[in-house]
């Protein structure tokens, strides 16, 4: 079952922003992440994606140029998407 709720996005002029996730979402057993974690955020036009990042993602890849160039292909292609 899909969980909907509605809450409030809190701006910061230093740090970003804060979006609430109400405790009934966080408890849903579907949803995703845990304390602490990494949470992977999309902008599109009207909306935002959560999701949790894939380790390629969390890399900076320009600094790692050697290990890129092994690589094998399918996960180049993962990367550059």
């Amino acid at each position: 079952m899909k969980r909907v709720a509605v809450s409030k996005i809190r701006f910061f002029e230093k740090s970003g922003a804060r979006l609430n996730i109400p405790q009934s979402v966080v408890d849903d057993e579907n949803f995703p992440f845990h304390d602490g974690g990494l949470v992977k955020i999309e902008v599109n036009d009207s909306s935002i994606k959560l999701t949790r990042p894939e380790w390629w993602e969390m890399l900076d890849w320009s600094e790692l140029k050697e290990t890129y160039r092994v690589l094998p292909p399918e996960v180049k292609k993962k990367i550059e998407r």
